[in-house]
């Protein structure tokens, strides 16, 4: 079993994946589900459904606000997906593994997700980047027979350790403003008038790319944020 790597300042409270109502934390952990395809009435509704196909060519974007296909109420009542609210992280569990994305409307997944629901002591944001961080972790869980698939029992035992709520703010503007960074390079891209200034930008971005990578794990663990360094 791996174990998640991130260190954490002294007095963080620290916890486990799994679900536990009234923590103010984890309160739920649910999967999806796919309505039967060969029943028109229950789709092109108004329900958002996603798949994990749509978040991995998103091109790192952390929140879905609309999805290739919706469903009906119908749907959602004859099958195992289920409406989660705004809010939820929704992370992958095959095809691939770890890929994340927050909601920012009421939506339903297919069965390819675990969907995470916060409490008020956790923010969605904070934990899709945890989980961002924890990528090749959860990959050295995944197990199946046939392709990779994190299953709860292992993904539960992970361990996360979690700030007061204005600490969590804090590092998530901390990890906002090394992204930014990078859309700014994107965007400067895409405006140059010279092919060897396009280059040297999308150069630049892909170090940057990699350097944000490797600064994620060290944020979260509370190192680079002033006044949270153990």
């Amino acid at each position: 079993m791996a174990e998640a790597f991130l260190d954490h300042p002294e007095g963080w409270k620290v916890i486990s994946l799994e679900p536990k109502p009234k923590s103010g934390f984890i309160e739920r952990v649910e999967s999806g589900g796919t309505p039967s395809t060969s029943i028109d009435e229950y789709w092109d509704g108004d329900v958002a459904w996603l798949t994990p196909k749509e978040i991995t060519r998103n091109n790192g974007a952390l929140y879905v606000s609309s999805t290739e296909r919706n469903i009906t109420e119908i749907g959602v009542q004859s099958s195992a997906a289920k409406l989660m609210p705004v809010g939820t992280v929704m992370l992958t569990k095959r095809a691939p593994v770890g890929a994340v994305a927050i909601s920012t409307v009421p939506m339903c997944t297919n069965q390819g997700f675990l969907n995470f629901i916060c409490g008020e002591k956790l923010l969605p944001t904070y934990l899709a980047y945890w989980l961002v961080a924890n990528k090749r972790y959860l990959d050295a869980v995944a197990n199946g027979s046939t392709y990779p698939e994190l299953y709860k029992g292992d993904l539960f035992e992970f361990q996360i350790a979690v700030p007061p709520i204005e600490q969590q703010k804090e590092i998530l503007r901390t990890i906002s403003s090394a992204k930014q960074l990078a859309l700014c390079l994107d965007a400067t891209s895409h405006s140059a008038i010279e092919v060897s200034e396009v280059l040297k930008l999308q150069t630049l971005k892909e170090r940057i790319d990699h350097f944000y990578t490797a600064l994620l794990p060290v944020i979260l663990s509370g190192r680079l944020v002033g006044g949270l360094a153990a």
